[in-house]
């Protein structure tokens, strides 16, 4: 599905999606991989490769374009115009601070198909694109309990890396969940889909470097 096609829709005008960590694990995560029906068309769905080649900020650009320019869409632009208006913002900067009040959004949510994360493998830096830059984890995984206590969840936490200037810490960040892995023969596991979500923040805490 193309980005943004169709997502929130059907959400009233003024809604904005900020789940907490329980929330979008137990509501949308454990739906998803059992394929359950889900509470809202929310989350963007991605193949774990396109969404490792591509930076944090053109998934975002991507998402908001899309959203822009859907016939839905209260910020109804062409896409030549947005194309003119991105090529009059001198920086990165800019074309943010525009994005940011056009479409008001800071953060992104992503479903991605594919992740070895889905099966608890963790990597010190997951590699974007073709080196153009990497996601560091911050620390080890942190155990998501449900209302009763229970562990039923993991995330893991990133901060991206341009390698244009080399190893450039930028504000871009990444918490990525995956649910508890279960050794059972319950069949229904044999109706399990392999996906982690993920949630990625614009940070506010800006530097000269920050759109790299």
């Amino acid at each position: 599905m193309p980005i943004g096609d169709g997502i929130l829709q059907e959400l009233p005008v003024g809604w904005r999606f900020a789940p907490t960590d329980e929330e979008l694990i137990a509501s949308y995560l454990t739906n998803k991989v059992f394929v359950g029906s889900l509470p809202a068309r929310v989350i963007e769905e991605i193949d774990a490769d396109e969404f490792y080649n591509k930076r944090p900020q053109d998934l975002g650009r991507d998402f908001v374009v899309s959203k822009m320019c859907n016939e839905g869409s209260e910020f109804l632009v062409s896409k030549e115009h947005l194309v003119e208006v991105v090529q009059m913002c001198k920086n990165e900067e800019i074309y943010w601070d525009l994005m940011e009040n056009l479409s008001g959004k800071r953060q992104w949510y992503f479903f991605i198909n594919g992740d070895e994360y889905f099966h608890g493998k963790t990597e010190k830096d997951r590699c974007v694109g073709d080196g153009i830059g990497y996601w560091k984890s911050i620390g080890k995984e942190n155990p998501i309990h449900d209302a009763k206590g229970n562990v039923f969840a993991f995330k893991i936490l990133y901060t991206y890396f341009s390698a244009n200037p080399k190893h450039k810490r930028t504000h871009w960040r990444m918490e990525e969940f995956r649910l508890l892995k279960r050794s059972t023969t319950n069949e229904e596991d044999f109706h399990m889909e392999e996906w982690v979500v993920a949630r990625i923040t614009r940070g506010e805490d800006y530097n000269e470097s920050r759109f790299y």
